[in-house]
């Protein structure tokens, strides 16, 4: 049984994770849009991270006053 698990037809792609067959490896071209699914897949825990430190910022004293300082410097629209 374990035989049949030792030469497998189809592996990932290391760069969008797209099943490709082992010897059409050399010629698989990634799709950018895949990849990029690929990629924020493998990042999601940062991502999270980094919004929940980011909301954190936003809600101390410093935020609120960097939110504070950005509305009042930016520009007014045109009349």
């Amino acid at each position: 049984m374990s035989t049949f698990f030792a030469h497998p037809s189809h592996m990932p792609c290391p760069e969008c994770g797209a099943s490709v067959a082992c010897g059409e490896a050399d010629v698989h071209e990634c799709d950018p849009e895949r990849r990029l699914d690929y990629l924020m897949f493998q990042l999601h825990d940062e991502v999270s991270r980094f919004e929940s430190a980011y909301r954190t910022y936003l809600d101390s004293a410093r935020g609120r006053f960097a939110q504070w300082l950005a509305e009042r410097e930016r520009a007014e629209p045109s009349a």
